[in-house]
């Protein structure tokens, strides 16, 4: 804004480009829109390539640029001389029983239509053999924002991985009393104690799912006299990694972020909030976070990002929690062979006030998913949506 303000006339001055790589260019498009538009020559691959005089065997590379900047208000595009030999890196990589190796960006879409326990291994670079894994579950953030429509460029294009490795056939009660040196015995597996004390919710159906969520896993256990369990890899914990990549914040605030609606602090004590209305705050916001996205944190108002709106915001969070909670909890059902009839979540990441509605999303018509109230049918207060396990235990 310095530079352009000084110079005569109204030409644009595009920031951060790499001159270097401009000088090198045989053309230069260049093209600046006003705030809140998108690029018109740029983004039509037809007027670029008339303009670049691109040959008909060239069009897709238009193509390809014109999608890359859908959604740029403005850009710089350089016509070399010759095109560079791209760099040959090693992808990471997931090794199956059925499909054999494929690239970890091709599985991510089929993950969610294989079983728990398909993934055998995992590796990271060209070697033949990775790491053998017992369950493994990704989000590619690419994937999740164009299904959420977001605008190109404003979240990241990682992916991220989850996997669980068991530690052996080790009994852990057997464990413990060796640490302890005294006997131990365990009345109850730990999805079996889940159960038990989800099913103490008022209104919980004895042949109900029962869904665990915690840090790392989902376990999903069956309803019936089955009692069929399953354990699948990336639960709380890759949603808040997948938040904090693409949002570009730190882990401890993406736990924050992650969990509901967030307002826009228009400055002072004004904000906006995801479903357009708009209010004011009980405690000014501080002026540093004037036009930001924030969230109640634990100390205050949290700001944490400024490239979205509240409703742009809204759909893309929507979408992590469908492709990593939502899509984990169906693969594991399909893996237990069974039509829920009603669904229990407990479970620390049941607390979240969107959960329930993203599995839904899940679930045929008619199929009802609530939230467990540990030790509501039992005396005394009841818990909420944790302790399931602990009062399961005590119940066994």
């Amino acid at each position: 804004m310095l530079i352009a303000n000084r110079l005569p006339g109204e030409l644009p001055v595009i920031d951060q480009v790499d001159a270097g790589a401009a000088a090198a260019c045989q053309l230069l498009a260049v093209e600046v829109r006003p705030p809140g538009h998108t690029l018109r020559l740029l983004a039509d691959p037809v007027a670029l390539g008339a303009r670049f005089g691109l040959r008909a065997d060239e069009a897709g590379d238009a193509a390809a640029i014109g999608r890359a900047l859908a959604d740029h208000a403005n850009a710089v595009v350089g016509l070399l001389a010759a095109p560079a030999i791209p760099e040959v890196r090693a992808e990471p990589w997931v090794m199956t029983a059925e499909d054999g190796c494929l690239p970890l960006r091709v599985a991510c879409a089929r993950l969610g239509g294989w079983p728990v326990g398909a993934v055998r291994a995992f590796g990271t670079g060209t070697a033949a053999t990775g790491t053998k894994v017992d369950d493994l579950f990704a989000v590619d953030l690419a994937a999740a924002a164009e299904a959420a429509t977001a605008r190109q460029g404003s979240t990241g294009r990682a992916v991220l991985v989850a996997s669980l490795s068991r530690t052996g056939n080790e009994q852990a009660a057997a464990v413990l009393a060796d640490l302890l040196d005294m006997p131990a015995h365990s009345p109850v597996t730990e999805p079996a104690a889940a159960r038990l004390g989800a099913l103490t919710t008022p209104g919980a159906r004895d042949d109900a799912v029962v869904v665990d969520l915690g840090a790392g896993t989902i376990d999903v256990i069956a309803g019936g006299a089955t009692g069929r369990s399953v354990v699948a890899a990336g639960a709380g914990e890759l949603l808040t990694a997948t938040v904090a990549e693409m949002l570009g914040i730190s882990r401890a605030a993406a736990d924050w972020v992650k969990r509901g609606p967030c307002v826009r602090l228009d400055g002072g004590q004004r904000f906006e909030a995801e479903d357009g209305t708009r209010g004011f705050l009980d405690v000014p916001a501080p002026a540093s976070a004037a036009g930001m996205l924030a969230v109640d944190g634990p100390g205050g108002w949290l700001p944490f990002d400024r490239r979205h709106g509240p409703g742009e915001w809204r759909a893309i969070r929507l979408r992590l929690k469908l492709a990593v909670l939502a899509a984990n909890f169906r693969r594991a059902v399909r893996t237990l062979g069974q039509d829920p009839e009603q669904v229990l979540v407990v479970g620390g990441p049941a607390g979240d006030e969107e959960l329930l509605g993203v599995l839904a999303r899940m679930l045929p018509d008619g199929v009802a998913a609530g939230r467990g109230d540990v030790g509501g049918t039992c005396p005394g207060q009841p818990l909420g949506h944790r302790y399931a396990v602990a009062l399961g235990l005590t119940l066994a």
